[in-house]
């Protein structure tokens, strides 16, 4: 597990996480983790990608728990290649520019 910590981190963790997986299709779901908000990422077919919990207190986040191993992750349901997503995500932002 991975944890970001610090307001600043915190916003540029999210603000680069998101846009490569919406950008091949893929899907981010909102959903509890550990009584957190938290967030389900998952590629065009379905597949697990990562999981984020967001610790907030007093109504900020304080730190983002990130879950990336897939032997980790198989109990959410089946899983997909994180980093052949990113690379492909990558490649399309390249293309665009």
């Amino acid at each position: 597990m991975e944890a970001v910590v610090g307001p600043e981190r915190v916003a540029r963790a999210l603000a680069s996480s998101v846009p490569p997986v919406l950008r091949i299709g893929g899907l981010l779901e909102l959903h509890e983790a550990n009584g957190q908000p938290g967030a389900i990422f998952r590629d065009g077919d379905g597949k697990v990608l990562v999981t984020m919990a967001l610790d907030v207190l007093d109504g900020r986040i304080q730190t983002i728990r990130s879950v990336i191993n897939p032997d980790k992750l198989r109990h959410v349901g089946p899983v997909g290649d994180a980093r052949a997503v990113l690379r492909e995500a990558n490649t399309l932002a390249r293309r665009a520019h």
